[in-house]
């Protein structure tokens, strides 16, 4: 069987698709300025990385911080970007991962940028 390049197409998102990804965002945004981890929690589709970044999320007064998104990058069915949070004068920055999974946009990786 030959199979050329061209069939395989990546597959790319509908504007519909990036609306969603943003809007998830700016809904966790939201909640993390009122101590909320609700959306955060709900999207992070990693068993055992999920609770040690939740834990050390709500080790803080979300309330009390400043964060701070960049725009996200689309890339296929995932995307990628970074959060700043700010607390005093200590700002951590953590590097996500998105994938677009059964009509979702779920966390895949949420790691801590050093």
């Amino acid at each position: 069987m030959l199979t050329s390049c061209s069939s395989f197409q990546k597959r790319t998102l509908s504007k519909n698709e990036e609306i969603m990804l943003n809007k998830k965002i700016k809904q966790i945004q939201a909640e993390l300025s009122v101590n909320n981890l609700k959306t955060l929690s709900e999207s992070l589709n990693m068993p055992v990385k999920k609770r040690y970044i939740l834990n050390e999320l709500s080790s803080y007064d979300l309330s009390k911080v400043k964060t701070y998104f960049t725009q996200p990058k689309i890339v296929g069915n995932r995307a990628y970007n970074t959060i700043g949070i700010r607390y005093g004068e200590e700002i951590l920055y953590y590097n996500l991962e998105y994938e677009y999974l059964n009509n979702n946009w779920e966390i895949v990786k949420f790691t801590e940028r050093r």
